[in-house]
């Protein structure tokens, strides 16, 4: 039963490497950022690339757990986008606190975008979809060894019960885009974070773990070429 004025309900969409699409007439210019320490700042393209219709574009960087105390700022915070038109947002870290120096950090960078509400719609029940995209935000510092690269080739893999743990050394984030043991597919939606052992959970069956084949993502948002290792 409708009220009286405009009864307006907010869906929020989120997607995650989604970069490039124009979800909403609303497109992302990189599916991920490299912040490096030397910079002053870097910066992402947002393009309305609907004709007609301007969107309330809201960004803000947290970390994986949503928490928005992180050292990084985005400006402008909100602002209206146009039809047709693009704007650019900087990214502006504001302190060291909290960053380790011996290896990379990874936060989220979050971009919501809103359609205004439809005209006329006065004693109407509308519900408006916001589209939110999380993209990785990785802080590189100075002087890290060896490179990005070439860090996907350093990892280590063991089985641990159910678990496939793959252990990686070096001081880079290793964002896996497909896994396999032995022809079987691994859910690899968790990153291989620098100087950690990251879990993931083999499918039901499997016994033991013989070979490995994966491919990564680099800093460009391309797959790389496919890696084979072994279990130790």
């Amino acid at each position: 039963m409708n009220t009286v004025g405009v009864i307006s309900s907010l869906a929020i969409l989120v997607l995650s490497h989604s970069a490039f699409a124009s979800v909403g007439g609303v497109a992302v210019g990189a599916t991920r950022v490299v912040y490096k320490e030397n910079m002053k700042e870097t910066s992402l393209t947002v393009s309305n690339k609907n004709q007609s219709q301007y969107f309330l574009v809201q960004s803000w960087v947290d970390d994986k757990n949503g928490n928005k105390k992180v050292p990084f700022v985005i400006t402008p915070p909100l602002f209206r986008l146009n039809a047709n038109k693009e704007n650019m947002l900087r990214i502006i870290k504001t302190s060291n606190d909290g960053i380790p120096a011996d290896r990379e950090s990874v936060y989220w960078l979050n971009i919501k975008s809103i359609p205004p509400a439809p005209e006329n719609a006065e004693n109407q029940n509308i519900l408006q979809l916001a589209i939110k995209t999380r993209i990785k935000l990785f802080y590189r510092p100075n002087g890290l060894p060896g490179s990005a690269e070439t860090a996907p080739e350093s990892l280590t893999w063991s089985q641990q019960g159910n678990d496939l743990v793959a252990t990686n050394p070096s001081a880079y984030a290793v964002t896996l885009n497909t896994l396999k043991v032995d022809g079987k597919t691994v859910s690899c939606s968790d990153m291989a974070l620098p100087k950690s052992a990251t879990h993931y959970p083999l499918p039901a069956g499997t016994g033991h773990v013989n070979h490995i084949t994966f491919t990564t993502i680099n800093d460009f948002g391309g797959v790389t070429a496919e890696i084979n290792s072994s279990a130790r």
